[in-house]
């Protein structure tokens, strides 16, 4: 399903209308299902709190309980296939074609009326793309350490490996259905803005940037496919066809079939309420999405990203959420487990596109510093929703045009600035949030628009922003006094980005809560992606892949490489297709 593009400005403002969901929730492996729970399983609807008094490590909430079985004798079809793929978001569509391309009679079913996909960034490597624009990449031990490191060691290391040295070649294999033209660097303007082309992110890379010396770096080769992923997603779905896949879409699966430990099929149920019977010789890919719009396994799972809004979803025939736990409920009744949390929520901080998340002095509604500013996206919310009222501001000064050189060519970073005369030639890349180009032109509309706040004093400027005006001067007057010494004594941020604040006109930049894209957190499986028991133990039969599976993000999603959500639901899709396939 094709979602809107979202600006900057529009994505931080969804967060304001963010909705705090009480709840009782124990993050974690799922306890053995109960017979006696009340709610409905699969709701979506949050499930009454515990009485109280009662222990709440014996809770157990409705999801987890399986519903009765269907009755065979509502089925009105049956199809046999040698594998099911539920779910046809990116994950979906890339085991769909696979499985096909690889010799299996194979089928798709989706709840939606259409493929579901947003947005288009992929963080890949070594692709024919990369080799062509002679982009520098890092090795891949050198990125598997550093997102380790960023999530607390928690990934299956195994999978970001198997990721890193594949998904350049995938995505060659998945764009490559459809024609596309190439820009040669951040700067260039496609021929055609609506027909399909590949953006490189960052190419070439800032002479001032060296990720090896970041300490939140930001690895190069990333591309983004625009207008957005749409057109590779059905040219992979026309693919799957072309190999003799079937898709299905209105169709919702409805719960497992096994034979003693084995799953070997599906039911599913068409939009006019039909129960269809799908046999699977040798297995079932769930690749259904996220659990977000689960009110109640959002809660159980992940209490702390009830906070957030969650937007971006696709949505089924009646206009309601696609993401809703589907495929991890289905593979629970089925004996596997969730992995180990924490889980983590998809949040970024992003500003505006003249100045980003550049790591600007930034105060709190108290007009105080609070952190360092040099950090990833997604570490920039969290410290700005533990502020008072979720709010803080990015503080600057005139002269920050010649100041973007120096600052992070991360995600969310702007790093070039486009003289006048010059912002018709680049007026592409200033329009494009991932470029990290601003302009005097861009700049104004964000100040008419009121996303960046102009003043000619700091006191005026503490006036417009609503915080105490001494405050603000004396965290200012600190904080140039640091400046001018060089280093930060404060929060340590480096001195190269430690720029005082003494030029008016001064601006502020509002920062609020972040919207929230997934919540990512999956069934535990292995390498090969074999749903896993409590034990360890494959499910046999059964795959999971994107967003149902487990193993990848853990804590936070981390913006080391931006795009990689995307890029290992292709990769581990196509994965996914391939051992189905083999009966692996």
């Amino acid at each position: 399903m094709e979602e809107k593009n979202l600006s900057r400005r529009a994505f931080l403002g969804l967060g304001a209308t963010a909705a705090v969901v009480a709840g009782a929730g124990i993050a974690g492996c799922s306890p053995a299902p109960k017979a006696d729970s009340g709610a409905a399983a699969g709701s979506g609807d949050a499930a009454a709190p515990a009485a109280g008094g009662g222990n709440p490590t014996e809770f157990v909430p409705s999801f987890m309980n399986a519903p009765e079985p269907i009755d065979e004798s509502k089925v009105t079809e049956t199809i046999d296939v040698d594998v099911c793929v539920v779910g046809l978001g990116l994950a979906g569509v890339c085991a769909l074609r696979e499985a096909a391309d690889s010799g299996a009679k194979v089928i798709g079913i989706e709840k939606g009326p259409d493929v579901g996909y947003r947005s288009g960034e992929f963080g890949t490597f070594g692709s024919e793309i990369h080799k062509q624009l002679g982009i520098e990449q890092p090795e891949t031990q050198e990125v598997v350490n550093e997102l380790m490191k960023v999530m607390g060691n928690r990934p299956n290391a195994q999978l970001l490996n198997y990721w890193i040295g594949n998904s350049g070649a995938d995505l060659d294999w998945y764009i490559g259905t459809a024609e596309h033209e190439l820009l040669t660097s951040d700067s260039d303007t496609p021929t055609d803005p609506e027909k399909p082309y590949v953006f490189p992110e960052r190419c070439p890379v800032n002479e001032n940037y060296n990720w090896r010396e970041e300490n939140y770096p930001c690895f190069p080769g990333m591309v983004h496919l625009l207008p957005d992923h749409g057109w590779a997603m059905h040219g992979t779905l026309e693919a799957a066809k072309g190999a003799g896949a079937e898709a299905r879409f209105n169709t919702k699966a409805e719960q497992l079939i096994k034979e003693g430990d084995k799953v070997v099929g599906v039911y599913v149920s068409d939009e006019d309420g039909n129960i269809i019977r799908v046999n699977a010789a040798k297995g079932v890919v769930l690749s259904t999405g996220d659990i977000s719009s689960d009110t109640e396994m959002l809660t159980y799972y992940a209490p702390q990203a009830t906070k957030y809004a969650v937007f971006f979803s696709s949505m089924d025939k009646n206009g309601k959420p696609v993401n809703t736990g589907d495929g991890h409920k289905m593979a629970m009744w089925a004996g596997a487990v969730m992995e180990d949390g924490p889980y983590a929520p998809m949040t970024h901080s992003l500003g505006t596109n003249s100045i980003g998340i550049n790591p600007y002095l930034m105060v709190n509604k108290l007009g105080q510093r609070f952190a360092n500013e040099d950090v990833g996206a997604q570490e920039l919310q969290n410290q700005i929703k533990r502020q008072k009222d979720g709010t803080t501001y990015q503080i600057f000064d005139s002269k920050w045009p010649e100041q973007l050189q120096y600052m992070p060519q991360c995600f969310g970073g702007v790093t070039h600035y486009v003289p006048p005369e010059e912002e018709e030639q680049y007026a592409h890349a200033i329009n494009h949030f991932a470029a990290g180009y601003a302009s005097d032109s861009y700049f104004q509309g964000e100040i008419e628009a009121g996303s960046i706040i102009p003043a000619d004093s700091i006191e005026e400027l503490a006036g417009k922003i609503e915080v105490p005006a001494d405050a603000l001067k004396a965290t200012v007057d600190r904080y140039n006094e640091l400046a001018h010494k060089g280093v930060d004594e404060d929060f340590s941020k480096v001195s190269s980005r430690l720029f005082p604040i003494e030029e008016g006109p001064f601006y502020a930049v509002p920062f609020g809560d972040s919207g929230m894209l997934v919540l990512i957190g999956g069934i535990d499986c292995d390498p090969d992606l074999h749903a896993l028991d409590a034990e360890k133990n494959p499910v046999p039969g059964l795959y999971v892949a994107g967003n149902t599976m487990g193993g990848r993000f853990l804590v936070d999603y981390p913006v080391t490489v931006a795009g990689a959500s995307h890029s290992m639901a292709m990769s581990f899709g196509r994965l996914a297709g391939r051992n189905a396939a083999a009966g692996k």
